[in-house]
């Protein structure tokens, strides 16, 4: 069965960087986060920073926590970023919990941005533009052999 990264949020995806996906989340759409493969969550790094919009270049430095998830195709990263109007993001997973996929992690409050890394062996099925919608767009593809661990 060929296995599918979904959505970690809803919105609109506004860049895709390398093998990075950064999803803009509007004022009306529904903010959760949540895990885009089943894994278990190595480390949790929440850094102070400033509030910028969440759609621009200049908002990579805005307030910012970053989950890392292993999974069996590698280590990845579901990175909440505030926007403007956001003062409070919620992580609700912990270091060494296991989560699965489409499982809530947290929770970011208004306009703000989601990215996510797409772990090697994946294809990108999204494009600049796409509208997502959190655990239910698939985002990304694994090829038959992209699993590194048994």
């Amino acid at each position: 069965m060929t296995e599918h990264m979904l959505s970690p949020a809803s919105g609109r995806v506004i860049r895709i960087h390398g093998r990075t996906i950064s999803i803009f989340m509007h004022l009306h759409n529904v903010h959760i986060t949540a895990a885009p493969l089943d894994g278990m969550v190595k480390k949790i790094i929440p850094e102070k920073g400033t509030f910028k919009p969440a759609f621009l270049r200049s908002s990579d430095f805005n307030t910012r926590n970053t989950i890392e998830l292993g999974t069996k195709y590698g280590d990845i990263k579901i990175v909440q970023i505030a926007g403007f109007f956001t003062r409070k993001i919620k992580c609700e997973v912990k270091e060494g919990q296991e989560v699965a996929k489409a499982e809530r992690i947290g929770k970011i409050c208004f306009g703000s941005r989601v990215d996510v890394s797409i772990p090697e062996g994946f294809a990108i099925l999204v494009k600049k533009g796409d509208k997502v919608k959190c655990r239910k767009t698939a985002i990304a593809i694994a090829s038959p052999s992209a699993a590194t661990i048994p």
